[in-house]
């Protein structure tokens, strides 16, 4: 039973059931025989129970979730939640105590071995009064989205193990369950990629003049400005190419993603969006995200916390947020438009020329 009021629960184990039985079958005896000894076992019963409660009362009273670190991890992928927990007690150490994170507050008399719809698990041994220490909890994979907060049920049967105590607690941290990434998919626009920008170095152009050095090859030595003069006074040509330096442009139809009649076909956009986020990424190069309503999003660590917080295909029709990116995009852009069925490569162009493919409805 979980009680409001105070934001601690109380629930019988097994063998605190049993134990309970055993004495009011002891107490029902004594009562009709007027034996002692039944009394005396009936006063310490109660006793033990009485205690049990109290120690337990003050250990969940005082046995905090401090928060939790900051961690990314991918749909369909458990994982590792570094969590810090917390005794706030002035003397006594605590022992014994589960956690954890879960979806709903069990309202059971018994609660169970493992409570239902949780995330994940971890446990503390024991902590120290006046302590707090780092713990690892082991979750399953969780839905797509950023979660500034979770609920946890934290739990204990110290000292005596007949009587469990918990309560919830809400505990606040940054974690980003990023879309999945299709692995064919991956592969085969890495492969493309590569093939695509592997000659594009050689297309270069005369930038400038630079000192020339003696690790210098003289190759591109300028003999018109450096001929009849002493090495150091050479000149070296010095080539740059736009387009060997430029950008990625991820478009996607906006419109059709919002027309999906299938939430598995929702996520598949979404996933293949992330999917090229991550190649353009391993390529080191400039990564723009447009939207819907013509702005844009630069750099992968912020499109990738877009991908994560799109809502939820239920909710798809609800005002979208997205981070838009405050400076002017410079140089060029090669268009890699994306699509449930796959990907299409571009032309080379403008920050000018950027426009939407595709607008909300």
């Amino acid at each position: 039973m979980y009680y409001k009021s105070v934001n601690r629960g109380l629930s019988l184990t097994t063998p605190g059931v049993y134990a309970l039985v055993l004495v009011f079958v002891s107490g029902l005896i004594a009562v009709n025989t007027g034996t002692n000894a039944l009394f005396l076992f009936l006063a310490c019963g109660l006793s033990l129970i009485l205690i049990s409660g109290i120690l337990s009362e003050s250990a969940i009273k005082n046995y905090e979730i401090d928060g939790y670190l900051q961690h990314t991890a991918e749909t369909g992928k458990p994982f590792e939640l570094l969590i810090i927990v917390k005794n706030q007690h002035r003397y006594a150490p605590i022992y014994g105590f589960e956690n954890y994170a879960v979806k709903k507050i069990p309202n059971s008399l018994i609660l169970p071995a493992k409570p239902k719809e949780t995330y994940g698990h971890g446990n503390v041994l024991s902590l120290p009064a006046k302590a707090s220490k780092t713990i690892g909890m082991q979750m399953e994979s969780m839905e797509r989205g950023q979660y500034s907060s979770i609920k946890f049920l934290l739990r204990t049967n110290f000292p005596f193990g007949l009587i469990d105590k918990f309560k919830i607690t809400e505990a606040k941290g940054f974690l980003i369950v990023l879309p999945k990434i299709i692995p064919d998919l991956y592969e085969n626009l890495k492969r493309d990629y590569r093939r695509r920008v592997a000659n594009r170095d050689d297309e270069r152009e005369f930038f400038s003049h630079r000192p020339h050095s003696t690790q210098d090859s003289t190759r591109h030595v300028d003999w018109k400005k450096s001929a009849g003069k002493p090495t150091r006074h050479w000149v070296q040509k010095e080539y740059r190419s736009e387009v060997a330096e430029f950008g990625i442009l991820l478009r996607t139809n906006w419109s059709i993603m919002l027309r999906t009649s299938t939430a598995e076909t929702y996520e598949h956009m979404i996933s293949v969006l992330r999917t090229a986020a991550e190649v353009v990424k391993e390529a080191s190069r400039e990564l723009v995200l447009l939207h819907q309503d013509g702005t844009y999003t630069v750099g992968y660590d912020a499109i990738s916390q877009h991908l994560a917080s799109i809502p939820q295909f239920d909710e798809k029709n609800t005002k979208w947020r997205h981070p838009e990116s405050k400076s002017e995009l410079k140089g060029i852009f090669l268009e890699l438009e994306l699509s449930a069925d796959g990907y299409e490569w571009g032309e080379y162009i403008s920050p000018a020329s950027i426009m939407p493919t595709g607008s909300a409805t």
